[in-house]
């Protein structure tokens, strides 16, 4: 039966959720019919996330109802929800990061045996072995989303690449064999192909009788899996409908692209250095559209030519290596017997914008959390000026000038906005001059203003984004790590987001780059690096490497 004849499974009738005077869901109604693949969408702000933990009891609605199956399920407790057959996924991944790839699965089984599934929750309680039947069922479950039993059932998940803890994540949820799946950002750090095997995946599920509602900023995948479009826009809804129909709808183009002429901008004053810095700001209605910013098509492989084949433009490496703030010679790095890293050199020359490339689970985000002295080396060297990076301390290696933005963002909830930003400056030696600095940020980023009194963990994802930015760049650094700045972000945010980056360099401060959309991280970059299976296989300047044959053999296999 088409889902369009089906009742609703799900409803919301004129919900309201205000934090302070920040109306993030304001009167929203919608329906999920049984059966259907449903889209919620919007530009980052615009509720989404607010939505789904309205529905599964991470808050309470201020008025309005949420009907599952015609029950009320508005102010129930998240356990509570779950019981009634709704799973979700989230925007930040929340994984059992310590226990293994298949006792996540399993934890997710809770809800079919109550018993079992706290033994594997409470560490202060031996996990009993799983039964056979379960243990077959988490492995049927993480072939289905992807993941090679074989090879992660007993890896800890916290050793996964970024795009297989969204796939882990699926999996969890799927455990609890509910009857509404709620997925927020699934495709956030997955490249193309990978988004294609989520798109299969969502369409077997819907086949199996699920009920899907998809929050995702890839349009591309939103218009392809669902049967219908809820729009969302400052906690309203503006549109909804029929995908095809929503795509076209002015209000919808507008709330992405907004119109007009580019944003003016401002002097960005970071550490005494001064540069033109873009104002950040996603309730303005101007767009930042870079010509030609269309991600590099990315996927499986088969392999790239050797790294000594063919290495374009070794003698600009060298000679960077020459002004180099960061060498980086021969790092390998472990996750216990899984070899993350092999065999990276690098370098990173003053002034420069360096970036990283390549598939997921390449060993990208491993390289740069070494660098900051999260993970310690099984070999190589990594220098930072005169800074031992395989020996240092984080908190040395930061008051260094050496200041990371991690993937995930990874802000602290539970502080206030203008909390975090203090934090920022705490291994500044200029401690008074701090204040200053939190609000010369907040002159630049007007929605943390707006929010300096908010607990972070109530920002979106794109205002989170900005807070990690902000926040680094009051630490005063020399180097900059960021790692995939526009993960999770709308279009018009993550051009902004790039935008902000190209200044950040008019500064002085240098740039060391992970970022999945390669073709926009090869346009900023000076240089760059790919990566692939934790190997650097091709390196030389941005321009030389974004129609390069060879990258296009890194992320796809073929040339």
């Amino acid at each position: 039966m088409n889902p369009g004849d089906q009742p609703p499974l799900l409803e919301l009738h004129e919900v309201h959720k205000h934090f302070g005077g920040v109306k993030a869901v304001d009167g929203v109604s919608f329906a999920v019919r049984r059966g259907a693949v449903s889209g919620l969408i919007g530009p980052n702000g615009a509720g989404k996330t607010t939505v789904v933990n309205l529905v599964t009891g991470q808050l309470s609605p201020d008025d309005g109802d949420i009907l599952l199956d015609g029950a009320a399920i508005g102010g129930l407790k998240p356990h509570q929800v779950a019981a009634r057959g709704v799973a979700r996924t989230f925007q930040n991944i929340r994984l059992y990061r310590p226990l293994s790839v298949l006792e996540n699965v399993l934890t997710g089984m809770h809800r079919h045996r109550r018993a079992d599934g706290w033994s594997h929750l409470l560490p202060s309680r031996r996990p009993r072995p799983p039964d056979q039947a379960r243990q077959d069922e988490a492995f049927r479950l993480l072939t289905q989303v992807g993941l090679d039993p074989a090879k992660v059932a007993q890896r800890q998940s916290g050793t996964l690449s970024y795009g297989d803890q969204r796939r882990l994540e699926i999996a969890r949820a799927l455990a609890l064999r509910p009857e509404l799946l709620l997925l927020d950002e699934p495709a956030a750090g997955l490249n193309p192909g990978e988004k294609a095997q989520l798109g299969d995946l969502l369409g077997r599920l819907q086949a199996e009788g699920l009920t899907v509602l998809l929050i995702d900023h890839d349009m591309k995948l939103v218009l392809s899996v669902c049967d219908d479009v809820t729009v969302l826009n400052f906690g309203r809804r503006i549109a909804s409908g029929p995908p095809a129909v929503v795509a076209a709808d002015d209000a919808v183009v507008t709330a992405y692209l907004g119109t007009g002429a580019r944003a003016g901008v401002e002097p960005l004053r970071v550490a005494g250095a001064t540069a033109t810095l873009p104002r950040l700001d996603p309730g303005s209605p101007t767009p930042v559209v870079a010509p030609g910013a269309i991600p590099l098509e990315l996927g499986a492989h088969a392999g790239v030519a050797p790294a000594d084949s063919a290495l374009p433009n070794a003698a600009a490496s060298d000679a960077a290596a020459a002004d180099a703030v960061l060498v980086v010679e021969h790092l390998a790095v472990f996750y216990g017997a899984v070899e993350a890293v092999a065999d990276v050199s690098l370098s990173v020359a003053s002034g420069e914008i360096v970036a990283l490339i390549g598939a997921n689970g390449a060993g990208k985000s491993t390289v740069l959390n070494t660098l900051s002295g999260l993970l310690r080396p099984r070999r190589g060297t990594a220098v930072f000026g005169s800074l031992d990076l395989a020996r240092a301390r984080p908190q040395a290696i930061v008051r260094a000038g050496l200041v990371q933005v991690p993937e995930g963002r990874e802000i602290l909830s539970r502080l206030t906005v203008e909390e975090n930003l203090l934090l920022g400056g705490w291994t500044r030696p200029d401690r008074a001059s701090v204040g200053a600095s939190v609000e010369e940020m907040m002159e630049r980023f007007p929605i943390l203003r707006e929010r300096r009194r908010l607990a972070a963990g109530q920002l979106s994802g794109g205002e989170q984004q900005q807070l990690a930015i902000a926040r680094a760049l009051i630490a005063a650094p020399r180097l900059l790590l960021l790692d995939e700045p526009s993960l999770g972000l709308a279009p018009q945010l993550a051009e902004q987001v790039f935008s902000l980056i190209a200044a950040i360099r008019e500064t002085g401060i240098t740039v060391l780059l992970v970022e999945q959309n390669a073709r926009r991280a090869l346009e900023l970059a000076d240089r760059a690096y790919v990566i692939e299976t934790g190997r650097v296989v091709l390196t030389g300047t941005g321009d030389e490497l974004r129609d390069h044959p060879l990258v296009r053999q890194a992320y796809l296999g073929t040339s």
